[in-house]
């Protein structure tokens, strides 16, 4: 009888632990997801005379700070773009406490200067 408990019990967190992996597999998938989109959406920004380009920081280290800084054009829909980006590191700071993840703690600075190049937007780093 106390074998079946023990087997019991070790099925119930076998199974809780099993339920976390998913869950975890299926934020990160989330997270990727909203990575690529808000890419894109720099990637497909325009620099010109009219349009300048910016910055921010993208992501969320364990340690803190960003991983990368993105580079785009006030071409794009900027608020948009904002808020998308304050949204993916709010929810991969989440992601990062709720699972314990670790990182390196290196300082990742922004670009030095962004420039407009063949109607491009490209940091700069010195």
């Amino acid at each position: 009888m106390k074998f079946l408990l023990f087997f019991l019990t070790f099925l119930a967190i076998d199974c809780s632990n099993t339920d976390d992996i998913v869950s975890q597999e299926v934020e990160k998938k989330a997270l990727e997801t909203l990575a690529k989109e808000i890419k894109a959406i720099a990637d497909t920004s325009i620099c010109s005379s009219e349009f300048t380009c910016e910055h921010v920081g993208f992501g969320s280290k364990p340690c803190g700070g960003n991983w990368e800084y993105l580079v785009y054009s006030t071409s794009i829909d900027v608020v948009d773009f904002l808020a998308k980006v304050k949204t993916y590191n709010e929810l991969e700071k989440k992601y990062n406490t709720k699972y314990g993840m670790m990182s390196d703690c290196m300082v990742v600075s922004p670009p030095n200067k962004i420039i407009c190049e063949i109607g491009k937007c490209k940091a700069i780093y010195n």
